[in-house]
This record gives C-alpha cells, sequence and structure tokens, in this order.
C-alpha cells in the first residue's frame, strides 16, 4: 500500500462532510456552467492563467487574444447550451484552441505533436511539456512611480500582466490562489500609490507577496509532482480539525483530492468553482466540523475565504480523547479489523494518532503509520499477533527523536553560522553526496533549503519540526522535479521516486558519493574580476556559491579542517582588491588564477573567500 499525502493539504481543510458538497447537476454545457459560477472577471483571470502555463513563450498580447476568444465563446454557449461546440468538456476545448496556436511548432518543438493525439492523452502530453524552469529573463521591478502610472492607467492590464508573468514561470500556481494575490497586489497599489511616500508603503508589501507566492507556487508543485509520481490514493490527517469524526475527514478528503488534481491536469475553471462551493459548504456547516475559528474566515469574501481557510490555526484537541493504545494495541481483535478492511483501519489509525499529535509533521506521521503497517503485516501471520505488535508504539520514539534531534543541530548550525554561512554548509553537503546534479540546480537547492533556519528556527519548540518538515519536503521537491527533466543521479533518482514520506531521510542520510570522478579544474571558475565589487549582495553570494560548489566537486575529498585552515586567507585578498584604485589589475594579479599551482599545497585558497 502506498501512503501518500499532500503537504498543504494537510494544512488545509483536514475534515468537512464532502458528499454533495460540489454540485452534480448535469449541464449541457460546461464552459457555460463554469462562466455563470465563477462570473467574468474571475473567468477571464483563469482562463489567462491556463493558456499562460501552458505557453509559457508566447507575448502577453497573444494571451489576450485567446482569452476573448474563449470568453465570447463562453457568452454564446450561455446564451445557448445547445450552441454548437458548447457541449465540448473543458479539456477538448481548451486543447483545440492550443492547437490553434499560430506557429506552434516553431516555437515549442515537440509540443506540437500533441496535437494529434487525442484527450485525455492530448492533455497529459501538453501537461508534459510544461517547464518548471523555462527559459525567461528575470523579472526586473521598475520604479515605483512607473509602476503606479500603469497601475493608475490602465489597471486590467496590469494586473493581467502580473497574473501573466506569474502563471508562466510557475506552471502549476494554484490557479485559484494566484487569484488571491493578484486581489492582494490590486490593493497594495489602490493603496500605496496615493500615499506620501509611495516607496516606503508598496516595496515592503511587494516583498511579502513574492515570498509568499514562492512558497505557495512550491507547495502546489509538490501535490501535482505527489500525484503524478505516488497516485491518487489518499490518507489525510485531521490536525486542522481534530474534534470532528473520522467519517467527515475521509470524505472531505475525496473532494480535495479532486480539486487539486483538477487545477494540477490545467482544469482550472472547474478547480477554482469546486473550491468555492468547499469553502460555502464548510463555513455552513461549522457546528459538524467543530472547529472554534471558522467564523473569522467565513465572514470573509470567497477567494480571501478560501485562503484563510486553507492557513486557519489547529483547532484545539479534545481533552476526552480515549487512550490511543485501546484501539490499536491493547484490543484483541486488531487482526481482524486489519484484514477485514485495511484502508479503512489504517486510516482510522493515522487520522487518530494526527489529531493527537497536532505537533508533529505530517511526513512524520505517515512514517509513523507506515511503521505501524509493517508491524501488522508481519504480526498478523504469527502464532500470537498480539505478544508480537505489543510494544509496537516503541518503535515510533525513535521517528519522532531522529529529526527532532536534527532539527535541533540544525538550527544550533543556523544560529551560529548565520543563513549564508548555514547555506554554504549545506551546499557542500549535498555537492558530496549527489556531485553529478548540475552546479545552478545545486545553489538554487541549497540557498532554499539554508532559509529553513530563517523560516523555522525562531518558532516555539512545538512549531519547529512540523515546519521545517514540510519546508524541506517542498524544497527537495524542487530539486526532484528538476532532475527529473535532466536525470544524473541514480542516488537521486532512488531518493526522489521510493517513498514520499521518507525523500527527506533519504537524501538526509546519504553519504558522500564515494564513486564521483573529480571535476578537471577550470581557473575561469574561479576568476573574479572588478564588477564583483559592484553586484548586488545576493548576486555575490549566488556567484561565491557557484565557485563553491566547484571547487568542491573539483576536491570532493577535502576534509572540515582543511576548509576551515584556508577560511581568512581569501577573504582578506578581495576586500583588498575591492578597495584598490585599480581592482581589475588587483584582482588579476593573484590568487584566483594561481588556485592551480598552489593547490597541492592549500588545498582550497579561495574557500574563505566562498564562506564568508
Amino acid at each position: 500500500m502506498k501512503w501518500v499525502t499532500f503537504i498543504s493539504l494537510l494544512f488545509l481543510f483536514s475534515s468537512a462532510y464532502s458528499r454533495g458538497v460540489f454540485r452534480r447537476d448535469t449541464h449541457k454545457s460546461e464552459l457555460a456552467h463554469r462562466f455563470n459560477d465563477l462570473g467574468e472577471g474571475n473567468f477571464k483571470a483563469l482562463v489567462l492563467v491556463t493558456f499562460a502555463q501552458f505557453l509559457q513563450k508566447s507575448p502577453f498580447e497573444d494571451h489576450v487574444q485567446l482569452v476573448n476568444e474563449v470568453n465570447e465563446f463562453a457568452k454564446t454557449c450561455v446564451a445557448d447550451e445547445s450552441a454548437e461546440n458548447c457541449d465540448k468538456s473543458l479539456h477538448t476545448l481548451f486543447g483545440e484552441k492550443l492547437c490553434t496556436v499560430a506557429n506552434l511548432r516553431e516555437k515549442y518543438g515537440e509540443m506540437a505533436d500533441c496535437c494529434a493525439k487525442q484527450e485525455p492523452e492530448r492533455n497529459q502530453c501538453f501537461l508534459d511539456h510544461k517547464e518548471d524552469k523555462p527559459d525567461l529573463p528575470p523579472l526586473e521591478r521598475p520604479e515605483v512611480d512607473v509602476m503606479c502610472s500603469s497601475f493608475q492607467e490602465n489597471e486590467n492590464k496590469f494586473l493581467g500582466v502580473y497574473l501573466y508573468e506569474v502563471a508562466r514561470r510557475h506552471p502549476y500556481f494554484y490557479g485559484p490562489e494566484l487569484l488571491f494575490f493578484a486581489e492582494r497586489y490590486k490593493h497594495a497599489f489602490t493603496e500605496c500609490c496615493q500615499a506620501d511616500d509611495k516607496a516606503a508603503c508598496l516595496l515592503p508589501k511587494l516583498d511579502a507577496l513574492k515570498e509568499e507566492g514562492m512558497i505557495a507556487s512550491a507547495k502546489q508543485r509538490f501535490k501535482c509532482s505527489s500525484l503524478q509520481k505516488f497516485g491518487d490514493r489518499v490518507f489525510k490527517v485531521s490536525q486542522k480539525f481534530p474534534k470532528a469524526e473520522f467519517a467527515e475527514v475521509s470524505k472531505v478528503a475525496q473532494d480535495l483530492l479532486k480539486i487539486h488534481t483538477e487545477c494540477c491536469r490545467g482544469n482550472l475553471l472547474e478547480c477554482a468553482d469546486d473550491r468555492a462551493d468547499l469553502a460555502k459548504y464548510m463555513c455552513e456547516h461549522q457546528d459538524s466540523l467543530s472547529s472554534t475559528k471558522l467564523k473569522e474566515c467565513c465572514d470573509k469574501p470567497i477567494l480571501e475565504k478560501s485562503h484563510c481557510l486553507a492557513h486557519m490555526e489547529n483547532d484545539e484537541v479534545p481533552a476526552d480523547l480515549t487512550p490511543l493504545a485501546h484501539d490499536f494495541v491493547e484490543d484483541k481483535e486488531v487482526c481482524k479489523n486489519y484484514a477485514e478492511a485495511k484502508d479503512v483501519f489504517l486510516g482510522t489509525f493515522l487520522y487518530e494518532y494526527s489529531r493527537r499529535h497536532t505537533n508533529y509533521s505530517p511526513l512524520m506521521l505517515l512514517r509513523i503509520a507506515k511503521v505501524y503497517e509493517a508491524t501488522l503485516e508481519k504480526c498478523c501471520a504469527t502464532a500470537d499477533p498480539h505478544e508480537c505488535y505489543a510494544k509496537v508504539f516503541d518503535e515510533f520514539q525513535p521517528l519522532v527523536e531522529k529529526p527532532q534531534k536534527l532539527v535541533k543541530e540544525s538550527c544550533e548550525l543556523f544560529e551560529n553560522l548565520g543563513e549564508y554561512g548555514f547555506q554554504n554548509l549545506l551546499l557542500v553537503s549535498y555537492t558530496k553526496k549527489v556531485p553529478q546534479v548540475s552546479t545552478p540546480t545545486l545553489v538554487e537547492v541549497s540557498r532554499s533549503l539554508g532559509k529553513v533556519g530563517t523560516r523555522c528556527c525562531k518558532l516555539d519548540e512545538s512549531k519547529r519540526l512540523p515546519c521545517t518538515e514540510d519546508f524541506l519536503s517542498l524544497v527537495l521537491n524542487r530539486l526532484c522535479v528538476l532532475h527529473e527533466k535532466t536525470p544524473v543521479s541514480e542516488r537521486v533518482t532512488k531518493c526522489c521516486t521510493e517513498s514520499l514520506a521518507n525523500r527527506r531521510p533519504c537524501f538526509t542520510y546519504l553519504e558522500v558519493d564515494e564513486t564521483y570522478v573529480p571535476k578537471e579544474f577550470d581557473a575561469d571558475t574561479f576568476t573574479f574580476h572588478a564588477d564583483f565589487c559592484t553586484l548586488p549582495d545576493k548576486e555575490k553570494q549566488v556567484k561565491k556559491q557557484f565557485a563553491l560548489a566547484e571547487l568542491v566537486k573539483h576536491k570532493p575529498k577535502a576534509t572540515d579542517d582543511q576548509l576551515k585552515a584556508v577560511m581568512a586567507d581569501f577573504a582578506t585578498f578581495v576586500e583588498k582588491c575591492c578597495k584598490a584604485d585599480d581592482k581589475e589589475a588587483c584582482f588579476a594579479e593573484e590568487p584566483t588564477l594561481r588556485i592551480r599551482e598552489r593547490e597541492m599545497k592549500s588545498l582550497f585558497v579561495c574557500f574563505s573567500f566562498l564562506l564568508v
């Protein structure tokens, strides 16, 4: 049995009675149905996001034309659901529209071959051609006055460009959530473009939106890749609403699965409509959910309401819960109950265990459930099953204590080194573990992994572990997604594909790759010029980290003591050169081009520069 969970879902709606939540009425035209439910504004926005996520290279104006064509056709279907082609499925309509794009093969190459397929193969083909790392220029933020002028001159176009630019760079961004971000983007400009100090008002809001948006994108990508790789057999954890009944938890899991499957497969219209229905249902049935925290979300507009429900705090754990061992260890009928309905029994165990441990990470809970399942499989085949599984709960302790210890040690390192130093430590570690992975990917992933300290280490002790595991799962999923496109390491493939719950431990406990053949030395990699001194701090860090990873690939067996021994040398040199009148001449004299001749005496003469 595969235990699958979608991390962000575990923090969404962990229970609600879902049967009948979504309207199951038959509609002659699915397109007209969604247009009526969503309203023209949201309909057009979601169609724009849909096309931008598939046609990532196409200019904004081309997308506007496609959106207008679909919008006009939807109005035709609203007026007469029996009109020609109005009865086609959404995937069919969007697939046909994608295939009408001029010069599709010239712009997108093999993606044009998708048009020779029929649904659902055609849609899957288009999904397979989404680029997680598209070759697009980095977004440049204009001056505040320029942005405010653009916003005030044409608000709809300004917000449309925002949706377009985000969607094509994040082709799995959760459609309805992106509309929520666009609404916040609009509010920020509405407020700040009237302020006396526009920049002081606006820039912090935009920075916060960007950071939150990156996390939201990573969460949805994790869900989509989990669906793709591990299937749709999902067990939910009732941490959000621990007072709700198991039947409600398991039922809503199926509707949540449906919602996210729709968005992951590019059907943003149905996904957004169903998400709104579920939020509405939850707010109409607060009593059955037994939550004291729903009301503050339910008074908000629909986009904000759904976002609020997804991020609300866990409800309080009921005080009158019976000891867990009563039903899952002490009961003599455990094996009988397990054999009669494995999925239900294990799902009930996971539900009961998780609502008693709301401070455990979802993936830890899944690892515990896997151990419980394996124990029952073994013990129920013995002569005395109860004697065999009587101490199964003791086996859970290492699963809890090891990651707790790891988080404690990591946070101590983070406090001592700071975010940048912690990133470098992780970069060295991961480069030694999987040196075949491209340097840009290693740097990107290590920088993201290093941010876990900033995000989680300052939280209360009870929240550190779930925060850390949740965040790491998103970052490691990014590594897995990028590696899947160009696989170079069997170790990465193994960790990424064998077990979703054990992916993080798999990477954590990888040893140094002793089979790796060191990379040839390339002096250009370690050559810096005067322009380095004027780079923004972030770009300086990335450039140094790129060189650091390359250096480890060149000398993978360097010890920590060897690295530490040269920490001051190059930093002093760079500081001197950046203060020199002729910086270029200073950089040229040494030691960037002389690492090769000195490496046998001092293995990493430039590590000091790279690590500080």
